[in-house]
């Protein structure tokens, strides 16, 4: 098993955050392009400060830490720089010229830059990474890059090999180095999407015959999950292999800084079924992986299927849960039991996707302790309107 300890150069982060050394041999370029620093040292030490005391130590010290979204962010998609000319993609598709990275597309330029957003940068998270290093096909057509399934059957599952494309893993580990070689001083390289062993099989499967499966051989599908599972943790592996703190910890395509290695997993299909599926079939991997890589381990929900969430919260040493807030869930009030539950035994990252208008009637109700909001900027649209928002509900904790 790899070491996954932070640098023993880079002690816990403090309040002295020490300034990055100047960019050599050709950092602080992505992909070759110069980008200037979008966050000075004195703003990330500050955002970096307030995670660890607010957030990692649960201490009742200042505001939470809150993150300004570009939307955009969430349709990796948009990053093509010119459509693929068929209708498959291939490794040899991603090239630095065919797609921008989230830096490039979202960091450079920002409306608001008093937030505590954690610039970053991750393997191209249109690319279901997982499923395709499993032998899902890759669709593309206009706005769209999806697993095509392959087993039509318990049979065919059951002989599937796994993995089975190699090249897409060699891929992965690729994207990972260059942007690790290239990342700019105010930018740190996340873990991808690799979504979780149900999402994987019911993209293998395609999801009514993931779900009949579900029933009919469960002893199958939890074979299964265990192999993938062991993928997941090789490419969690490979990418803290390659990638080393920064400023004393690590970043995620979430926008929070950790303390040490990070990763959100999921499990989305399974907000469909029964919470006792994800107990008795998959809840045992999301236990090894957090003890696998340590305690910066989340697990991803939608407020539209969270049904599994106590048997989440019950897996020692999870940190916490992030929650995507959606149009057509519950409103905010309805939640709020269900984020100080979250909030009283472990850390929640909101992201306020939708509903934003409700959040100011919650906020007064929620503890900041263990909390991290992500607001989309079309709600907060410049540094004046952040400042007013933190001011409005936080007072001098600003």
């Amino acid at each position: 098993m790899p070491s996954h300890d932070a640098d023993p150069n880079l002690s816990a982060f403090d309040s002295k955050c020490q300034p990055m050394p100047p960019p050599a041999n050709g950092q602080g370029r992505l992909n070759g392009c110069p980008h200037p620093s979008m966050q000075t040292t004195a703003q990330l030490s500050v955002s970096i400060e307030r995670f660890q005391r607010v957030f990692w130590k649960k201490l009742s010290e200042g505001r939470p830490p809150i993150g300004v979204v570009n939307p955009d962010i969430y349709l990796p998609v948009n990053y093509l720089r010119r459509p693929f000319a068929r209708p498959y993609v291939e490794p040899e598709d991603l090239r630095t010229e065919t797609v921008m990275t989230d830096y490039e597309f979202a960091f450079a330029e920002r409306p608001v830059n008093c937030d505590d957003w954690i610039p970053f940068a991750a393997p191209w998270r249109a690319i279901p990474w997982l499923e395709a290093w499993c032998g899902c096909p890759v669709r593309f057509s206009p706005g769209s890059l999806r697993p095509d399934p392959i087993c039509d059957s318990i049979e065919a599952l059951t002989g599937a090999p796994l993995p089975a494309r190699a090249e897409w893993f060699a891929c992965l580990r690729q994207q990972t180095e260059r942007l690790a070689a290239s990342a700019p001083p105010d930018c740190w390289v996340s873990p991808t999407i690799l979504r979780g062993p149900s999402d994987v099989l019911a993209a293998l499967c395609g999801l009514p015959q993931f779900l009949c499966d579900l029933r009919d051989a469960p002893e199958v599908i939890a074979q299964a999950a265990g192999r993938i599972h062991q993928l997941l943790i090789r490419a969690i592996d490979m990418h803290f292999s390659v990638v080393k703190p920064k400023y004393g910890g690590y970043g995620h395509i979430f926008g929070y800084w950790a303390p040490g290695p990070t990763i959100a997993l999921q499990e989305d299909v399974l907000g469909l079924c029964n919470p006792n599926l994800y107990r008795d079939l998959f809840m045992a991997y999301t236990g090894e992986a957090v003890r696998h890589l340590g305690p910066c381990v989340f697990f991803h929900m939608h407020s539209t299927g969270f049904q599994h969430i106590r048997h989440v919260l019950r897996i020692p040493g999870l940190a916490g849960l992030q929650m995507t807030i959606e149009a057509n869930g519950p409103p905010l009030a309805d939640l709020l039991p269900v984020f100080r539950e979250i909030l009283e035994q472990s850390r929640l990252l909101l992201f306020l996707d939708h509903r934003f208008e409700e959040l100011s009637a919650v906020l007064p109700h929620l503890p900041r302790e263990g909390l991290f909001l992500a607001i989309p900027a079309t709600c907060l649209k410049n540094e004046a309107a952040f400042l007013r928002f933190t001011k409005n509900h936080w007072r001098a904790d600003v």
